[in-house]
């Protein structure tokens, strides 16, 4: 038994937020039934963040049999494909805890690990090979009283496997357990599949059905990449955003940003129009803008504002990282314009 494919989507019938999972799962058809699928949901670094359970209730209708092995129809004993609905509601705990596992991931994706319990019957149940033999063949001519009083000549049952084994009459169908009186076994068996969500999946079709709201997404594209430094900087900068070391993202950026003035003074000269009002006065703003987490211990000393206001966010490093990314795009195409005309 294993999964064979999972698709996951946001499900809106709830009023809470909740992912619904379709699973397949392969299993042996007449030979295993699936009963009832339950587990929970992880995040990537094995945090449980929900239960996971089957779909909502649905009309009776018969969902599997059980056959006896050991006949002619043991040869339908094959793979088949389960496909079952299950259903994770996630709280805003839950949500906030995603959101933040996300911001750590290098591609901003949404990484899951759906650990299923299906439980399911197993039949042990065998055919039993007996064979009637007419008495009169071997000289012999049994009576048998039955229940009315009379007497009728009875046939003599024997025992022969057959591997194509079908009763020779509807009534001579003789079941016994897999050398054991046990006929059905319950069994548990534990599934595991590892789920990614893009970034884009996630900021586009389900933050807004999961209530985290719309997303503000500014895509700046890396152009040539012209000055790969300054790119070299802007990873290693979010790298130090994911493991929240903020300091780390504006001495990198700070960096990056440096690199970036040197080479359009380097270019253009310090006394042009380009460098001193295009790209002068961007960079003044950044400037200013990327030490503010490198001086926060002199601002806190200088008592101009009430200690506990004074601090880094999140946001205040988001902010940098787009304008820094900003800046780069800026000053490539600067270089590449002077470098076409």
């Amino acid at each position: 038994m294993e999964i064979k494919n999972v698709k996951v989507g946001p499900f809106e019938k709830f009023i809470f937020p909740c992912l619904q999972f379709y699973v397949e799962i392969a299993y042996t058809k007449y030979d295993e039934m699936i009963v009832n699928i339950g587990g929970y949901l992880e995040s990537d670094d094995g945090k449980i963040i929900a239960v996971v359970n089957e779909g909502l209730p649905q009309i009776l209708t018969s969902i599997g049999e059980l056959w006896a092995k050991e006949s002619h129809y043991s040869k339908e004993f094959k793979e088949d494909i389960y496909k079952a609905t299950l259903i994770a509601i996630l709280d805003k705990k839950a949500l906030d805890y995603l959101e933040n596992s996300r911001k750590r991931n290098k591609k901003g994706n949404v990484k899951l690990i759906l650990n299923l319990h299906v439980k399911f019957l197993k039949s042990r149940t065998s055919i039993s090979h007996l064979h009637a033999i007419d008495p009169h063949s071997i000289g012999l001519t049994p009576k048998v009283r039955l229940s009315s009083g009379r007497e009728e000549i009875g046939k003599i049952v024997v025992y022969a496997y057959d591997s194509e084994f079908i009763a020779q009459s509807p009534n001579q169908w003789i079941l016994s357990g897999d050398k054991s009186p046990v006929f059905l076994e319950l069994k548990e068996c534990p599934l595991k599949a590892e789920i990614t969500i893009s970034s884009s999946d996630w900021i586009y079709d389900y933050a807004p059905k999961l209530g985290l709201g719309e997303y503000f997404v500014v895509e700046i594209p890396k152009g040539r990449m012209v000055i790969q430094d300054a790119w070299s900087y802007i990873e290693k900068a979010e790298e130090c955003f994911r493991r929240w070391d903020s300091k780390g993202v504006y001495a990198y950026c700070r960096e990056a940003g440096k690199l970036l003035n040197n080479e359009i003074e380097k270019k253009f000269g310090k006394n042009s129009f380009i460098y001193n009002e295009r790209w002068g006065w961007g960079y003044a703003k950044f400037e200013h803008l990327a030490s503010l987490d490198l001086h926060i211990e002199d601002i806190k000393r200088s008592q101009k504002y009430q200690e506990e206001e004074i601090k880094v966010g999140r946001s205040d490093a988001e902010h940098l990282l787009i304008i820094t990314k900003a800046l780069i795009k800026y000053a490539e195409e600067l270089l590449q314009e002077s470098s076409s005309s």
